[in-house]
């Protein structure tokens, strides 16, 4: 189920084509999304219902938790003089192995279309701006006291894709040279899934 989608926003170190190990063994599909900070107040306001939502809940089971420090759901930039930039930053995480309490371990991905909701394989890169489409879940932390809302993304929408790094307009700075030449190959990506977007 979907609980929202996001305004417009600059994706900064997407890992949404295929999962980081970095911190999981399992693998994790991430990426922070910079909204400007008057487009984000929507989203602001939806996610802190689902949040209440989720708590009141909680609370309902386990009455300690009203007294829980409450995770903010987005962080303000600010620059390095630590002055803010007018840009609010939210945070997606998925899960790209998730193991049920029967023991069957299921898959996940982020579905990813072009601005035309077309499915694609197109890396994500950071700079990019993308729509996150997904689901928020709230977590309540007994180890730390905090009680707060996961924002799982469950398709992004590329808006406009980035540049990589502009490498091959480096490239064109080279002249040909008589030495290592690489063997031609074949990149083979499994085709994105054609579901309906909620974008």
């Amino acid at each position: 189920m979907t609980d929202y989608v996001t305004p417009k926003g600059i994706a900064v170190w997407p890992k949404l084509n295929t999962p980081d190990f970095k911190f999981n063994p399992d693998g994790e599909y991430t990426v922070k999304l910079k909204i400007s900070a008057e487009d984000s107040q929507p989203l602001i306001k939806q996610l802190e219902e689902l949040r209440d939502t989720y708590l009141a809940n909680a609370i309902k089971e386990n009455p300690k938790v009203a007294k829980y420090l409450i995770a903010p759901i987005y962080e303000e930039e600010s620059d390095d003089q630590e002055n803010l930039t007018g840009f609010n930053i939210f945070k997606f995480k998925q899960k790209a192995k998730i193991t049920t309490k029967k023991g069957e371990v299921i898959e996940k991905r982020v579905a990813i279309y072009d601005s035309n909701k077309t499915p694609t394989t197109s890396t994500v890169t950071g700079g990019s701006t993308l729509r996150v489409a997904g689901s928020a879940f709230g977590y309540a932390m007994p180890s730390s006291r905090i009680f707060g809302l996961s924002l799982r993304p469950e398709a992004v929408q590329i808006i406009t894709l980035a540049s990589a790094g502009g490498g091959e307009a480096a490239a064109k700075m080279f002249e040909k040279e008589d030495g290592f030449v690489a063997d031609s190959f074949v990149n083979v990506e499994t085709a994105a899934s054609d579901d309906d977007a909620d974008f």
